[in-house]
């Protein structure tokens, strides 16, 4: 391969992995209010919603990460409604939630 086409190529792959992996912000806020905040207090919590944990409260927990959530996320729980979630879905609901880590 000629140098050019490898720097090329190298580039690509480097910055277009970076591009397309890019998380979502708008989408993981978006995704929240439709699939998370009939249980879940997204913003502040509520008296109402005070016996399922805020996305406040799973933010702070000690050792949580977007990448524990959003393989949380993806894996089917008896509490929770199986979504249908792509893997980009979760990793955006994942940093939305640490946005509101203080």
């Amino acid at each position: 391969m000629r140098p050019a086409t490898l720097c090329s190529a190298f580039a690509i792959a480097l910055f277009g992995c970076t591009a397309t992996s890019a998380l979502d912000l708008e989408n993981g806020q978006r995704l929240s209010e439709r699939w998370c905040a009939s249980c879940h207090a997204i913003g502040a919590p509520t008296a109402r919603k005070n016996y399922v944990i805020s996305f406040a409260a799973i933010a702070t927990k000690q050792g949580m990460t977007p990448e524990v959530i959003a393989s949380f996320l993806m894996l089917p729980h008896a509490t929770m409604p199986s979504l249908p979630l792509k893997q980009n879905d979760a990793q955006d609901i994942a940093a939305y939630i640490m946005t509101m880590k203080k």
